[in-house]
């Protein structure tokens, strides 16, 4: 067991505290925003969707959102990151280690067929442009 693993279990007395989702992506929020004064483009705005509830609260003037110049409602970076985020980037940075199989990884991301993980992490065309040359040109064993 990884040492500071071990360390906050012990600390717990092997009875971790619970952990309410949504009260924890508030604080990735918060954090984030704070540092995006540091990181512009944490700051930069994207285009989201908005949940029914918030559909609704935008029909019935509850809500005000901010939509780009094609109609999108855009939000900073900041606000779209949650667990889930770290979530899938740990997943993808996993498969980019070329340290563990495919299986291996599908163990600990919980997908049940190879076609449902691949369509999980989340690679760059740059990232499957490497993939290719380094299979190509022999610069890493295969882990497929």
């Amino acid at each position: 067991m990884n040492p500071n693993l071990k360390a906050i279990c012990e600390k717990y007395d092997y009875h971790l505290p619970s952990v309410i989702d949504q009260i924890l992506n508030r604080y990735i929020k918060d954090i984030l925003m704070t540092l995006s004064e540091t990181v512009p483009t944490l700051a930069v705005k994207v285009p989201t969707k908005l949940t029914m509830k918030q559909k609704d609260k935008e029909a019935a003037g509850e809500l005000t959102v901010e939509r780009n110049d094609k109609g999108e409602v855009v939000i900073p970076r900041y606000d779209c990151v949650t667990t889930h985020t770290a979530r899938r980037s740990g997943i993808t940075n996993m498969y980019l280690s070329h340290k563990f199989t495919i299986v291996q990884m599908m163990h600990v991301s919980g997908h049940k067929t190879q076609k449902t993980f691949m369509d999980y992490i989340k690679l760059s065309s740059d990232e499957i442009a490497d993939e290719i040359d380094a299979i190509v040109n022999g610069a890493k064993e295969e882990v497929f």
